[in-house]
């Protein structure tokens, strides 16, 4: 009886060391995976895809903007809601500027050819000067420490309705 028992445990520690040789192979084999570059696993077929998605990406950034057919109207100047400034889009084609103050800080807001611009400010981080000309309907211009926001307004294009208007501008 002493003897079954010690077979069994020898056949139990060969199944033990079976198992961990297994188990060091699955190892060895992620371990280089992980060290191989993951483009050799790529087929003509991926990059193909990736090269037209690419593509229509970069062909839609340059359409977008073009594909709104709004004509501006105006441009409006507003602090917390309130309209401050508003000017006609027949004045905006012509050179012009004129000064702005609002919570203790003065802008000079110019315009020139339908585009319109912060062209100076005194305020801390002067993003709004950074932004430089907007001249496409729906465009904005803000500053956050003087709460002013510069907007072109605009109406839609005979031709479309309601529904092919675009919601946002995001520039």
């Amino acid at each position: 009886m002493a003897g079954e028992i010690s077979s069994e445990n020898q056949q139990a520690g060969q199944h033990q060391s079976a198992s961990a040789a297994i188990d060091n192979t699955d190892r060895q084999w992620i371990g280089s995976f992980s060290r191989e570059r993951w483009y050799q696993w790529l087929k003509w077929g991926d990059y193909l895809l990736y090269g037209l998605i690419g593509g229509l990406a970069i062909l839609l950034l340059f359409l977008f903007p073009r594909l709104t057919n709004q004509i501006p109207t105006s441009a409006v100047v507003t602090m917390d809601g309130n309209l401050l400034l508003e000017i006609p889009y027949e004045q905006l084609i012509n050179s012009g500027e004129t000064e702005v103050t609002a919570n203790g800080f003065h802008y000079l807001v110019a315009w020139q050819d339908g585009q319109v611009r912060f062209a100076e400010a005194d305020c801390p981080d002067k993003v709004c000067v950074r932004t430089g000309w907007i001249s496409h309907s729906g465009e904005i211009a803000a500053c956050a420490p003087g709460n002013l926001i510069l907007k072109l307004t605009g109406k839609m294009d005979s031709n479309l309705t309601d529904d092919d208007a675009l919601d946002v501008i995001v520039k």
